[in-house]
């Protein structure tokens, strides 16, 4: 029996071990009742009839006996189950408990106060947050502030960015801070964050602080200690930048670099021969030829669906197309139920395309389609594309 803190031994005990211990005292006082009616009624028939005690008495008394013993053996059975299956789930619960309690250990050391001194002043309370711990917490944020202000005691719903733009003096939220390791700090960076308002009742201040700490678990901390845990699928923010970080190491695209990768989502078509040409360049113009599938179409099971409906099918080509040309060879695939998932290229290309459930799987079938669409991309990219770029290379010429 497994003792559980407390003062008594039902508090010790869980309840189905209270109830074991029934079950058995039952079973075995059944028994026991069932012995004694036995040699009760057995002596006193011996003694009004000794020759009415034959071997079919016994028989009898022994099939009921059978009976009893595989009734109290599965009251027994099933109640141990039960005592198990509860130890179980016991364990489970105090394992989820110090789980619970181990992930917020860092999250515990963000302490919360209202700054007390000599020169605070009541219409402008001070409180300060700071990060006790030995790791970085991260987008340390106060979402927002009820402050009374008024005479009327009307609370005002302060937040960073009200802040920012009432320009209110000394006042002042936090958003999306970074809070260093305790008393570890540079010229740039701290271990505390402060939170300011005015207000005209400082008892009646209230706020929570949303935090991330260093294993990048989300917490919300209510002014008076009480944690609780956020679950998201967002990464951490970034902080707005500043003149402490270093300059940007990369640079956005311009709309023609994008073109040329092909990304060509939220740009706007081009509309003359001359942007055609730009887009696709002279020497992809000259050296253009015709795309082919290189090997046989593949049907493999997805690796990240394993279910009879993940399947994909590679289709490799070559050359690598130009811009413009996927989108004509994408659009006809997927009229016919093939929707492209992901492809790599060097010198030629490979496309991996999700078959839809129903979807033929015949892979001899899938190529048929594939070398419609390789023919339809070629014909339309030639008519379209590659024929505007060529009119503007040809009046570039002249």
């Amino acid at each position: 029996m497994i003792g559980r803190s407390g003062s008594s031994d039902s508090e010790r005990s869980l309840p189905e071990e209270q109830t074991f211990r029934a079950v058995l005292l039952g079973v075995c006082l059944s028994v026991l009742l069932f012995a004694v009616a036995f040699g009760v009624v057995t002596i006193v028939k011996a003694m009004y009839d000794a020759n009415d005690i034959t071997s079919n008495w016994f028989i009898a008394w022994g099939t009921w006996a059978g009976g009893l013993g595989t009734a109290a053996a599965f009251l027994i059975a099933a109640a141990s189950i039960s005592v198990s299956s509860a130890h179980t789930r016991f364990d489970r619960r105090e394992a989820g408990r110090l789980r619970q309690d181990d992930e917020m250990a860092q999250a515990r050391l963000l302490t919360i106060y209202k700054v007390e001194g000599e020169l605070s002043l009541e219409s402008l309370p001070t409180y300060r947050i700071e990060n006790r711990s030995k790791d970085t917490f991260f987008d340390v944020s106060v979402p927002f502030v009820e402050a009374p202000n008024g005479a009327d005691g009307e609370v005002e719903h302060r937040t960073a960015e009200l802040v920012a733009k009432d320009n209110r003096l000394h006042e002042f939220i936090p958003s999306g801070e970074e809070l260093t390791p305790y008393r570890d700090h540079t010229e740039d960076h701290l271990w505390f964050t402060l939170v300011t308002v005015h207000t005209t009742g400082a008892d009646g201040v209230q706020f929570v602080v949303e935090y991330t700490d260093a294993s990048g678990r989300r917490w919300r901390q209510k002014l008076g200690g009480a944690i609780e845990r956020i679950t998201t699928s967002e990464a951490v923010k970034i902080r707005t930048p500043d003149r402490f970080q270093p300059p940007q190491q990369v640079r956005r695209m311009t709309n023609l670099e994008a073109q040329r990768h092909g990304f060509t989502r939220g740009l706007k078509p081009l509309q003359t021969d001359a942007e055609f040409l730009e887009v696709l360049e002279a020497r992809t113009v000259r050296t253009w030829k015709r795309i082919e599938r290189v090997s046989d179409v593949r049907v493999v099971p997805n690796d990240f669906d394993v279910s009879s409906e993940g399947l994909i099918a590679e289709v490799t080509y070559r050359p690598a197309p130009p811009p413009f040309w996927t989108d004509h060879f994408h659009a006809k695939l997927a009229e016919s139920d093939l929707h492209r998932g992901s492809s790599n290229s060097q010198y030629d290309r490979t496309d991996k395309f999700r078959l839809s459930p129903g979807t033929d799987i015949d892979a001899a079938f899938i190529a048929e389609i594939v070398d419609v669409a390789l023919e339809y991309a070629n014909d339309s990219f030639e008519q379209h594309e590659l024929a505007a770029a060529r009119r503007a290379l040809e009046a570039r010429s002249r």
